[in-house]
């Protein structure tokens, strides 16, 4: 199995992840009351990966300002395809790098031609 192909699949999981959670949050979106925390999946690459993180909406959407970054447990990173840009004790966000920027780029439904956000902060 070459490098390249570990990169994109890592990242193929990765995007399935982040469409379930979109999902998710347009679902909950349309709810009454909200608690401040909600149980997102962990979006990492392990598509054996049962975890969540709890997560407010706001905290959501920063981290899906840019395609590549992406939400998971600390400790779930793929050093081989991506890095840890931000973290706190409850989330880590990853960004994507390598053949795994395509896939994350083009798997991105909130955009229509790739990468949405150059300056994004986590």
């Amino acid at each position: 199995m070459s490098l390249e192909w570990r990169q994109q699949r890592i990242a193929k999981n990765e995007t399935s992840f982040r469409d379930i959670n979109e999902r998710l949050e347009s679902g909950l979106r349309q709810a009454r009351h909200n608690p401040e925390r909600l149980e997102f999946i962990c979006e990492c690459g392990d598509r054996e990966c049962e975890s969540s993180v709890p997560l407010s909406f706001e905290e959501y959407e920063v981290v899906r300002e840019d395609s590549r970054r992406f939400l998971i447990v600390p400790g779930h990173v793929f050093p081989e395809t991506e890095h840890v840009v931000a973290s706190n004790e409850r989330y880590e966000v990853v960004e994507k790098f390598g053949e795994a920027v395509d896939v994350a780029d083009a798997s991105d439904r909130r955009s229509a031609d790739g990468r949405r956000s150059d300056s994004a902060t986590p």
